[in-house]
This record gives structure tokens, sequence and C-alpha cells, in this order.
């Protein structure tokens, strides 16, 4: 069995109600606001995107912290286990991207149908779609692969080169955040140009995966405890 498929057999328990309990989350938290007053940002945009980029820094961190050890020691390569990582890593990247945009277009309908739009509210559209699912790819990507880099620090490493690595690894999440980061209304926080932003953002992502892979290519697997 591929490192990917056994990786999305653990994993199934903990994405499902951790989507659900995002959904539960949005709608109590949008109908709370809408029932005083029309909503004039999408709660979905809020909880949905912070969520999902902090859930992938995590997931990235466990990864190396727990998973590399258990599969190796099983038989897989380190090889084996960072390409199965890196495309269970995608396939969750980009389904956080499709469901935020997905998220978005529901609650845009939703309010809507129930005239709950007030003024400022980012009504869902085809141009907006594809710009959400622009920044949100990128900037999913980066946390993920910060995770694991963090991870990897502390790994390998004694505990004061791991801070130095923590602190490079944590470039990609910082610059995806800063270029690409969009608010309630789904708009970009700072005012840079999307492909300068977008370029800036997978290069550095790009580079600390690189040292990633260097890092881990060949880590002594640890013992545990006992």
């Amino acid at each position: 069995m591929s490192v990917t498929r056994v990786l999305f057999r653990v994993y199934r328990p903990i994405i499902l109600p951790f989507v659900a309990i995002i959904v539960v989350a949005e709608v109590i938290a949008a109908t709370a606001v809408a029932s005083a007053q029309d909503l004039g940002f999408s709660m979905w945009l809020v909880l949905g995107g912070q969520a999902a980029k902090y859930w992938l820094l995590v997931v990235g961190i466990i990864l190396i912290a727990m998973q590399l050890r258990q599969f190796v020691v099983n038989g897989a390569t380190r090889h084996e286990f960072l390409a199965g990582m890196a495309v269970f890593g995608l396939v969750l990247v980009v389904g956080w991207a499709v469901a935020i945009v997905l998220g978005h277009g529901i609650e845009s309908a939703v309010l809507g149908a129930l005239d709950k739009q007030g003024p400022d509210y980012p009504t869902f559209t085809a141009g907006g779609a594809l710009r959400e699912f622009g920044q949100q790819l990128p900037v999913s990507l980066a946390y993920f692969v910060s995770g694991a880099t963090i991870a990897a620090g502390f790994y390998r490493w004694r505990a004061w080169i791991g801070l130095v690595v923590m602190v490079g690894g944590a470039v990609p999440a910082i610059v995806a955040d800063a270029l690409l980061g969009f608010n309630e209304w789904g708009g970009l926080t700072h005012d840079v140009p999307y492909p300068g932003a977008l370029a800036a953002s997978l290069a550095a992502t790009a580079l600390v995966a690189w040292g990633l892979h260097r890092a881990i290519s060949d880590v002594p697997i640890r013992r545990t405890a006992g």
C-alpha cells in the first residue's frame, strides 16, 4: 500500500470531523450576526481561511514529528515517505482551496436568498472565486511546508539549531500571508500586484521545501522512549 493511501486512511477520521466543526461554527456565527443585522463580510472567509492554513501547519508538523519514523521503521524509504507526503499534502492544499471557494459560494447564495447581505458583503462571483482560489492555494501550501520544515529542524538537530531552522522554515508562511493573505471581504490585505506576490510566495515555498528534502533525505531515525 502506498504512503499516500495510508496517510489518507490515517487522517480520514481527523479530516472529516474537523471540516464538520468548521462548517457548524460558521453556520452558528453567521446566523448569530445575521439575526441582528445584515452580514457585511464573509464569515466563511474569516473562519475557513484561517482554519485551513493553521490546520495544514499542524499536519505538516505531525507528519515529520510522528509519521516519518512509523513509515521508515515499517519498510518505507525516506524518499518514498517524502514523495507520499508531498502528494498527500498537495491534495489537502487543493482540497482546502476548493472548499474555501465553495463555502463562500454557498454562504453568499443563502444570505442572498434570505436578503441578509449587507452593502459591503463580498457577493460571490466567478472572478472572485478564481481570485480566492488563487490566493488560498499558495497560502495553504506555504503553511504546510513551513510546518513540516519546522518539525524537521527539531527532529534532526539539537534544540538551538532547531530554533534557527524554525525561523527559516516560517518564511514561506510569513511571505504568503503578507503578500497573498485576504481579509473578510476577500481582498488582499496588502496592495501588492498578484503576479509578483504569487511568484515571491512560490519561490520562498520551493526554496524551503528543497531544504526540507535535504534535511529529511538522510535523517537518522530516532528511537522511541523505552
